[in-house]
């Protein structure tokens, strides 16, 4: 599939080789490309930690395909996964939160060059090799509006730049592998600039087995990129590339289960004539995307700004829906997925006087779903294999399309940096048409028959939907010294769910015998909002630094999943309010040339403003109790050592108790934990890595299937679960991994 693909890309390259990426400026020390450690940006006027490419990768792990793994120690992350390379999801969603908050809707918090090119759920999440992302930015809170670009930005974003083609010609070697049978090989060739064209070319391979159980996984990638350098008056990249990701999930456990650590290498079963088989719970997608930039300068003042993108994915997920009262019930699902997402970006950076700046835009884009997902085949588990058993889902959807001017300010004054803008959302969510999956569509496994054979079921459609919503953003830094900057803050942010859709269609009787529609439910969505803000300050001397930010947000319409007494059912809505405020604490100090040092702590209050509908008689509790999966502290720290060839380094993070339920009663304990890396360089070209993941092997709770997540709760509703429905996953453990690199 891999070398199938090279064609496809190089047709991409250069059929379209009329665009480009823009690079942000990152400054970067000689101290810290050692110190491979996030650090804040000094001079910016978001609350942003910037890490270099040395930093990405080394943090990123050997799988070296997951963005989140990469920002693991970054102030008011919260990343959990199954398995040691960070592919874990929650939802079909990633697992990040950012100061307790996570993405929401079917979009991602990663973007690319500002782009959101890919998107959840699918498969798209490790699109780039860690080896070609030039730096990283996370914007935590709000972010200023042209780099908060996406279907929803609610906890902030991380940003990838793309590695741009080198000038000179290069090549970049790397093969790794350990625990669990785990391999992987790189190979980027940089070609060098000839004329005002430069390129390169990467691939990579990995593979290995689930740390427990049956199961594997397997990754194959493709890049290329092209740079055309016009001078001052253009500049030009594009990138085009592939990528298959084909793995088995890791298996969810119920709170009680996940409490007893003797099930901590338990996994699914190795019967095919079982609905919990291994590899009934798999996921296979293919990505295959482009994306560019172009940079001409219209006059001495003026510069244009154009960024297009586009991205095909298609793929499976299979899971097993375990029935907890009714053996019989139990299915596996095959959710079908095959969509596009496309848009662009433009600006105009308008350089009036000599220190501010102007810049108009409009961001475009059209995604297709899910979600809400559309197409999900049922399969009984015989003896002889799996038999199908109709549509969990049968339905069709238009694209979900975004229209987005904005307008920003930036000014330089002698100790102010000020950066001032709005950007206005029109959301529309793509008109949704059910189809009724009984008689003979049910005996029929493809899509497009079953429809036709099915029908319109139009008490279960619904018409476009609209939201507009305004962004502002402000944000200043007040130099008062060399050594000492004080800041603040503020903007909105905005989510949504489309989670609706699969609770009413898998419910649609109880809802029909009180007459609701679908369309009436779906007229009375709203936008998720919060309103961030941020004020803080840096004190910086010649070989260490201390920042203090305090941040404060009041969520509104944040969506849970409620009892509506009329219908007597439940399903996912928007009627939480919640508030969020804490600190973080951020310090690096270069001992000696050779020690460094960096932690940083958080402190985060994220809480419910009110109780929720439980049932027709009454609320539970929840106003005042800590928002699910967040810890109230985190605390990382870390330390490299370098001695001519040797580089070594361990970095520790305390995860604070977090509560799966918004009770918080199923608590989850607090855990440290370690990695530790060492390089050493063998000549000028080549160097060995080492690589120790859960340094003690501890055994630890990871992510959390929350039960505010509405799609934990349709899963758990689907199962017949009546509790809350949260579900567990345990972390991976002690994992050793070594490498060779090679760059000449």
């Amino acid at each position: 599939m891999l070398y199938r693909s090279i064609s496809f890309t190089a047709a991409l390259v250069y059929s379209c080789a009329a665009t480009a990426t823009e690079l942000p400026l990152i400054t970067v020390t000689a101290e810290a490309e050692q110190a491979a450690t996030a650090l804040p940006d000094l001079g910016t006027t978001a609350t942003v930690t910037r890490l270099d490419a040395q930093t990405v990768r080394t943090t990123a792990g050997p799988a070296a395909n997951s963005p989140f793994r990469a920002i693991i120690n970054a102030p008011s992350v919260n990343f959990q996964s199954a398995d040691p390379h960070g592919l874990t999801e929650v939802g079909f969603h990633e697992t990040l939160k950012i100061r307790g908050v996570g993405q929401s809707g079917p979009a991602s918090a990663r973007n690319i060059d500002g782009l959101p090119i890919t998107g959840n759920p699918g498969g798209s999440k490790g699109i780039l090799d860690m080896e070609n992302v030039a730096a990283m930015a996370v914007y935590r809170g709000a972010a200023p509006v042209d780099k908060s670009l996406g279907f929803s930005n609610l906890p902030g974003k991380l940003d990838l730049i793309t590695r741009a083609p080198q000038v000179d010609m290069a090549t970049e070697f790397r093969s790794e592998g350990g625990s669990d049978d785990f391999r992987r090989v790189f190979l980027r060739q940089d070609f060098g600039q000839h004329g005002i064209a430069s390129g390169f070319i990467s691939g990579s391979w990995n593979s290995g087995d689930n740390w427990k159980g049956e199961g594997d996984f397997e990754r194959q990638n493709l890049f290329t990129g092209l740079a055309f350098d016009g001078g001052a008056a253009w500049q030009m990249e594009l990138y085009a590339g592939y990528n298959h990701d084909d793995r088995n999930n890791y298996q969810f456990f119920d709170y009680a289960k996940a409490s007893d650590f003797d099930n901590y290498t338990r996994n699914w079963s190795t019967d095919p004539a079982r609905v919990d088989y291994y590899d009934y719970n798999h996921q296979t997608f293919d990505d295959r995307f482009i994306y560019a930039n172009v940079r001409t300068k219209l006059t001495n003042a003026v510069q244009l700004v154009f960024k297009p993108y586009y991205l095909n994915e298609s793929g499976n997920y299979w899971f097993s829906s375990i029935n907890s009262s009714d053996a019989n019930k139990s299915r596996v699902l095959n959710w079908m997925i095959d969509h596009e997402n496309m848009g662009m970006m433009t600006r105009l950076d308008w350089q009036f006087a000599s220190n501010q700046t102007l810049q108009p835009g409009i961001w475009l884009h059209s995604q297709e779903p899910p979600g809400p997902p559309s197409t999900q085949q049922k399969y009984k588990a015989t003896a002889n294999g799996l038999v199908f058993d109709g549509w969990q889902v049968l339905a069709d959807h238009d694209a979900h399309q975004l229209i987005s001017p904005f307008i920003n300010y930036l000014g330089q004054f002698d100790q102010f940096n000020i950066e001032a803008g709005l950007r206005f959302v029109n959301l529309q969510l793509g008109a949704l048409t059910a189809y009724n999956a009984t008689g003979t569509a049910a005996t029929l496994t493809n899509a497009d028959a079953a429809r036709d054979a099915g029908g319109i079921d139009a008490i279960a459609s619904a018409d476009a939907k609209t939201f507009n919503e305004w962004l502002p953003y402000f944000g200043v830094t007040w130099t008062l010294n060399p050594t000492t900057r004080l800041f603040t803050r503020f903007g909105r942010s905005y989510g949504l769910d489309v989670n609706l859709f699969p609770y009413y269609y898998t419910q649609k009787s109880q809802f029909v015998s009180k007459g609701v529609t679908f369309q009436s439910l779906w007229d009375r969505l709203e936008l998720e909002t919060a309103n961030n803000i941020d004020i803080g300050g840096r004190y910086q001397r010649d070989k260490w630094a201390i920042e203090l930010t305090t941040f404060y947000a009041k969520h509104a319409n944040k969506q849970s999943t409620i009892y509506d007494p009329a219908i007597a059912v439940r399903y996912p809505w928007n009627v939480a309010d919640a508030e969020r405020y804490g600190i973080e604490l951020e310090s690096n100090w270069q001992i000696t040339p050779m020690w460094q040092v960096n932690g940083n702590y958080t402190w985060n209050h994220f809480t419910y403003s009110d109780d929720l509908a439980l049932s027709a008689t009454g609320n539970i509790a929840t106003a005042g109790k800590q928002v699910v999966d967040t810890p109230e502290h985190m605390l990382k720290l870390g330390m490299r050592y370098t001695q001519a060839a040797w580089t070594l380094g361990v970095d520790g993070r305390y995860i604070g108790e977090r509560y799966g339920d918004v009770l918080n009663d199923e608590r989850v304990d607090a855990v440290t934990l370690f990695d530790a890396n060492a390089q050493y360089q063998l000549t000028k070209s080549l160097n060995i890595t080492l690589n120790i993941l859960n340094l003690f092997d501890k055994e630890y709770i990871g992510p959390i299937s929350a039960a505010d997540d509405a799609i934990a709760n349709y899963i758990a509703a689907l199962n017949g679960v009546n509790g809350n429905g949260s579900s567990y996953q345990y972390g991976a453990p002690r994992t050793l991994y070594l490498g060779l690199v090679a760059q000449f």
